[in-house]
């Protein structure tokens, strides 16, 4: 396979790729979609544009055309795929209904198409993977892409709504760590972890019936696409609270070597010292704020829900080793 043809089969669909729309027209919101269909060597690729509402649509891919402007008759199929733009957390559940080639109906196996499917870009589409011989569908396609000869088009008709839920699940997972005085990252082991789903201007709730696997200093979950808030634990260090954290095409990297601090430890270099005090007390004096809210939890060593006074001298008494912070 050449890879050079996919990276421009990919490098295509970014600059030929219309602005998304995501609007709303009264109730109705239109949906900028984006289609392609290629040949199996991905040397005949095609894209096509349409605009849609929730419910049923019908999607037509034409068939890509050689340098007469006749259609190339494809023998065989590489990738067929429907990308929603931007949306790609407001769409609920997605059903295929049927493929037609050149007007003749394509049997296919429902349950191996894959909603929601990573289209290996950074951005938020929703991409209906129908097919993708380095993609999500490649080990399991819903149809023998081989097999399927395309003169001029395919046509996919597809109901969605932004109610309920279609895709499986998608790889949630991250690390745990902690700096010693050598400044290294070091691995936390024998922590928790607890998730639960994301809703702005609102405590973060965790769902007891959400599993997380954890070896050494990793844990990993299964999680319908959506934004989670992540509680991770351990006896002796401050819980740290990570909001609305995506579980989506990619697995997220605000997980990946997330920090836990014991109390006092405010700047997180492994060590209680006078930095920590200055930096208490800068904070307390209105003089210099903390750069993210996991310091002010850190400092409140009296654990009365604020940093103050209180907290400045638990830091100063554990330097000067008269006190630990407990």
């Amino acid at each position: 396979m050449n890879i050079k043809k996919i990276t421009a089969l990919l490098s295509a669909m970014a600059i030929c790729a219309n602005t998304a729309v995501c609007v709303s027209a009264e109730e109705n919101r239109v949906y900028n979609v984006r289609s392609v269909i290629s040949s199996e060597e991905f040397d005949y690729q095609s894209w096509n544009w349409d605009y849609i509402s929730e419910g049923t649509n019908t999607v037509t891919l034409i068939s890509p055309k050689d340098s007469k402007g006749e259609y190339s008759g494809l023998k065989g199929i590489g990738m067929l795929a429907i990308d929603l733009e931007d949306c790609y957390f407001d769409i609920g559940t997605v059903r295929v209904d049927s493929i037609k080639v050149d007007g003749r109906h394509l049997d296919f196996d429902p349950s191996a198409i894959v909603y929601g499917a990573n289209d290996g870009e950074d951005n938020d589409n929703f991409r209906i993977e129908l097919f993708n011989s380095f993609g999500e569908t490649k080990d399991r396609p819903p149809f023998d892409a081989s097999s399927v000869n395309v003169n001029e088009k395919v046509e996919v008709t597809f109901t969605f709504s932004t109610e309920g839920y279609s895709g499986g699940t998608r790889e949630f997972s991250g690390s745990v760590v902690e700096k010693k005085k050598s400044n290294s990252p070091q691995p936390i082991t024998g922590f928790n972890v607890k998730i639960g789903r994301y809703t702005e201007n609102r405590s973060p709730v965790f769902d007891s019936s959400i599993k997380c696997d954890i070896t050494g200093n990793k844990f990993t979950a299964d999680l319908e696409r959506g934004h989670y808030d992540v509680s991770i634990s351990k006896e002796g260090y401050v819980e740290r609270v990570i909001r609305n954290v995506p579980a989506g095409k990619r697995v997220p990297s605000e997980l990946s070597n997330v920090d836990l601090r014991v109390f006092g430890d405010i700047n997180g270099d492994g060590a209680i010292n006078v930095t920590d005090i200055s930096s208490a007390a800068a904070y307390v004096k209105r003089a210099k704020s903390f750069s993210e809210e996991y310091q002010s939890k850190v400092a409140d060593c009296s654990h009365d829900g604020k940093v103050n006074v209180a907290d400045i001298s638990a830091i100063a008494a554990a330097v000067k080793g008269v006190r630990k912070i407990k």
